[in-house]
């Protein structure tokens, strides 16, 4: 700012003959600052009410924190926004007399008005080759490879072998034994993803497309599958066999700019737009969606999801996400689901046209008819591919492996409800009027 700007002149204050600029010069910039990243805190009722000391700091000590000039100087840029903040009509400031000042905790972004159009332009124009969509999505998601935390971690996350995330669990639902038996006798097939053209539409993928629905607990993973009494849900553990890299939503909804970002600069103006906006954003793509909403509702995210896969500089394997079906971001035990894309949603063995395995569900006694369950499974040789063998995601290497002692069977017996009650009054003194 100040070399675009500036001429070697000298200082009134340093004396120094360096880059200089106007006293109003750099007022307009402070303006622009305080307008943008602050907001006034001596202006709350505790304060003119109750005579309360303003959290923050006073306009001098924010201009003095922002540009670390002298205290002449200080004062002089200070005197200046004071005179422009006066209304001689009224007589009062635009800010009151002794303005206090804080950081703005979110800012008003052009990217929220942008993404209202874009939702609408998915759903009534196309989802395929949509420069809207495309430019929209380099705005907000091409920078990921880059971004942090308020921890000041990447929201870019290992996955694999010596890493946090090492194994997945995955569930299914069924509504008899006889079903139950059939996924056992192939579970790499049936409790892993759907193969190409087969599975249904989710939050993350479209019909047909594989995609590795998981979460990090047993717990979790049998919540989000929603079983209804009477029905039996399959549960196992997939270990992550190679290095993927995930994105984790909570991560980046809590982005921070650059420590070396520059408030002056108009670059960091669009970064913190960013910032805000990924805060609402990251929010609303893990809202719980009603069933007959889904296919609407999971179009853009859907878009979303393909764009991140897709990305030619981060190569993301797949999402991080808390359970809303445990209480979301706002639960400490809420469990954490994993979405993996479909380039690492493939199980070794899954693409077996055979069983590969064994299974029984329960156990007869030699001597009568009496039975129990007690399900057991034993695995079965499978037998490699010819190498004229070819499927359409044959050239996609297998990231999971199914851990073959993990596999439980979960009858539901019943299921608990947490909600928020609220009784409906009677009576018309209840109505707004």
């Amino acid at each position: 700012m100040l070399l675009e700007s500036s001429d070697d002149q000298p200082c009134e204050y340093c004396e120094g003959i360096e880059p200089t600029v106007e006293l109003d010069f750099i007022a307009d910039k402070c303006e622009d600052v305080l307008a943008t990243f602050y907001e006034v805190s001596s202006q709350t009722m505790a304060v003119q009410v109750y005579d309360q000391l303003p959290s923050g700091k006073s306009l001098e000590a924010t201009v003095a924190e922002l540009i670390g000039a002298p205290d002449e100087a200080i004062e002089a840029i200070t005197e200046i926004l004071d005179f422009r903040w006066y209304d001689r009509d009224s007589g009062e400031y635009q800010y009151g007399e002794d303005p206090w000042f804080i950081p703005s905790a979110r800012m008003e972004s052009p990217l929220s008005l942008q993404w209202e159009m874009i939702e609408s332009s998915l759903r009534n124009e196309g989802r395929f080759l949509n420069p809207k969509v495309a430019h929209f999505m380099d705005t907000v998601f091409g920078g990921v490879m880059n971004d942090v935390a308020d921890n000041r971690l990447p929201v870019l996350v290992d996955a694999g072998p010596g890493t946090r995330y090492e194994a997945l669990y995955r569930a299914r639902v069924f509504q008899s034994e006889k079903s139950v038996l059939d996924a056992l006798e192939h579970p790499e097939r049936f409790l892993g993803a759907p193969p190409v053209g087969v599975g249904m539409s989710g939050r993350m993928n479209a019909a047909g497309q594989p995609a590795f629905y998981g979460a990090t607990d047993v717990t979790t993973t049998l919540t989000e599958v929603r079983p209804v009494v009477g029905s039996w849900v399959v549960a196992a553990k997939f270990s992550i066999d190679r290095p993927l890299k995930l994105l984790d939503l909570r991560l980046l909804g809590k982005v921070v700019l650059p420590e070396t970002a520059s408030l002056f600069d108009e670059a960091t103006k669009v970064a913190a737009q960013r910032r805000d906006f990924l805060r609402k954003f990251c929010n609303e793509m893990i809202l719980p969606v009603m069933p007959e909403r889904q296919d609407q509702s999971y179009l853009v995210t859907q878009v979303i999801a393909n764009y991140l896969a897709t990305h030619p500089l981060a190569s993301i394997d797949g999402i991080i996400y808390p359970s809303v079906q445990r209480g979301g971001n706002d639960c400490v035990d809420a469990g954490e689901n994993v979405v993996l894309f479909y380039k690492a949603a493939t199980t070794v063995n899954a693409d077996s046209d055979d069983p590969t395995a064994y299974a029984q569900l329960r156990h007869y006694d030699h001597d009568g008819p009496d039975h129990y369950f007690s399900p057991a499974i034993v695995f079965l040789d499978v037998k490699p591919k010819p190498l004229w063998y070819k499927k359409d995601d044959l050239h996609i290497s297998p990231a999971l492996s199914l851990v073959r002692d993990s596999i439980e069977i979960h009858e539901i017996m019943s299921v608990q409800i947490t909600s928020k009650v609220s009784s409906v009054d009677v009576g018309e003194q209840h109505f707004n009027h």
